[in-house]
C-alpha cells in the first residue's frame, strides 16, 4: 500500500472499538480533569517532543504559577523560562508567552474557536490547533503526531517509505473520519484515544497487540510486521561538538551569564563557555571571548549532553578570578534559587560536585 486511502473496516466500527477501549483505559492526567482550552493548550505545547511522565510535574507547577492566560501574558519572560528550565525546546515557552499576550490583546483573553485564528498564533501548527479545537471545543479537526502516524501505518499496512505525501494523505483520511457521524460527537476523545493507543499499546518497540482494540483488523499484525512499520527515513547524522566551561565559585554562588547563542537554549543562565578542547591557552581564550582574567586549573569532569542532532562534550575546568571585577553581563548566581532558569547542561555539570545544585529534570 502506498497511500492512506481507506481504513480496513468502516469508520463506525473503527471509532467504536477505539472509544470503548479509551473509556476503560484512559490515563488520569491533570489536563484531562478540566479540558479548558488554556489547560489543553499548555499541555499540548509541553508535550511536543516530550513524554507525559516528564510533562506532568512541569504542567502542575506552571498552572500553579500561571493559572490563566492573563497571568501568563503579564509575566516576565525570564519567569516563564525559569519554570520551563529542564523541559527543553525553549522556543516553545517563548511562543507560549507571546501567544498569551496576543490572546489577551486581540481576543479579550479568550481563545477563539476558529481554526485559522488559532493556527495563526505563535507556536501553534496544524496538530496543536486540531488538538485544542477538538478537545476543548469539540470541533471536528484531526490530529497527526508520531503516535497517530505509527498506529495508522500499522493498522492500514502502509508499506512505503514515509514521505511528506504520506503525511498529507493521512491528514486527509483522518479529516474524513473525524467528520463521520460516529465520531463527530466525541471527536476530542477520539483524537486522544488514537494518541493514547500509540503511547501505551502500539508503541515504537515491543507493541502489545494482545491489549489493542484494533488487533483483529490490523493489517500489520496479520502480516507479523507490527514492529517494523512505519518504515523510517535515514536518521540525520550527528554533529559532535566539544566545549570548555569554567566553574568559578563564590561560596554557594556560581559565576554565570545569560546565553545569547546556540546550540544551547537562549536566555537561560549558563557557565562561561568556549568552543573546542581544553588546551594550554584557555586563559587567553576566556580573556578574549568573555573578558575574564582567570587562573585556570584542571579538568574536573566531562559531561555528555544532547541537543537535537548535536552530541556535545562539555569539559569542566575549575578556575579562579585574577581580578575582582567581572564583565557587566555576568552575575554571581545561586543555582538553587527556584526563579533561576538554568540551561540543562549546567545542572549536569553541577550535579555531584562539592556544592551540588538541587536535582531537576533535564
Amino acid at each position: 500500500m502506498s497511500s492512506f486511502q481507506s481504513l480496513p473496516v468502516p469508520a463506525q466500527e473503527f471509532a467504536g472499538s477505539l472509544l470503548s477501549w479509551y473509556d476503560r483505559n484512559r490515563r488520569a492526567l491533570p489536563w484531562r480533569d478540566d479540558p479548558h482550552w488554556y489547560r489543553v493548550w499548555i499541555s499540548e505545547i509541553m508535550l511536543q517532543q516530550t513524554t507525559v511522565k516528564a510533562v506532568v510535574p512541569y504542567f502542575n507547577a506552571f498552572l500553579s504559577r500561571f493559572p490563566d492566560v492573563q497571568t501568563l501574558a503579564t509575566a516576565r519572560e525570564a519567569d516563564v523560562l525559569a519554570l520551563w528550565a529542564g523541559l527543553g525546546y525553549y522556543t516553545r515557552a517563548r511562543h507560549l508567552h507571546e501567544a498569551a499576550r496576543i490572546i489577551c490583546s486581540r481576543f479579550g483573553g479568550t481563545l477563539p474557536a476558529d481554526y485559522r485564528a488559532v493556527l495563526a498564533l505563535p507556536g501553534i501548527g496544524r496538530y496543536t490547533a486540531g488538538a485544542i479545537l477538538s478537545i476543548a471545543f469539540g470541533l471536528p479537526y484531526p490530529v497527526v503526531d508520531g503516535n497517530v502516524r505509527r498506529v495508522l501505518a500499522r493498522y492500514t499496512g502502509f508499506m512505503a517509505a514515509w514521505t511528506s505525501n504520506s503525511t498529507r494523505a493521512l491528514w486527509d483520511l483522518l479529516t474524513e473520519v473525524v467528520n463521520h457521524q460516529a465520531v463527530v460527537a466525541r471527536v476530542g476523545d477520539f483524537n486522544q484515544a488514537l494518541m493514547e493507543l500509540g503511547a501505551t499499546v502500539c508503541t515504537q518497540r515491543n507493541s502489545n497487540c494482545e491489549r489493542c482494540p484494533l488487533a483483529s483488523s490490523c493489517v500489520a499484525r496479520r502480516l507479523s510486521m507490527q514492529d517494523s512499520l512505519p518504515r523510517r527515513r535515514p536518521a540525520r547524522p550527528s554533529v559532535v561538538l566539544d566545549c570548555v566551561v569554567v566553574l568559578l565559585r563564590q561560596g554557594e554562588r556560581i559565576l554565570m551569564h545569560v546565553n545569547r547563542d546556540g546550540p544551547f537554549p537562549r536566555d537561560l543562565w549558563e557557565l562561561p563557555r568556549i568552543t573546542g578542547l581544553p588546551d594550554r591557552d584557555l586563559e587567553q581564550h576566556f580573556a578574549k571571548e568573555h573578558g575574564l582574567l582567570l587562573k585556570v586549573g584542571t579538568v574536573v569532569k566531562t559531561v555528555a549532553h544532547l541537543i537535537t542532532h548535536h552530541r556535545i562534550r562539555i569539559h569542566v575546568v575549575e578556575a579562579s578570578l585574577q581580578h575582582t571585577s567581572i564583565p557587566d553581563e555576568y552575575r554571581w548566581i545561586d543555582p538553587n534559587e527556584p526563579e533561576v532558569g538554568l540551561s540543562g547542561y549546567v545542572r549536569k555539570v553541577l550535579r555531584g560536585l562539592a556544592h551540588p545544585v538541587h536535582a531537576a529534570a533535564d
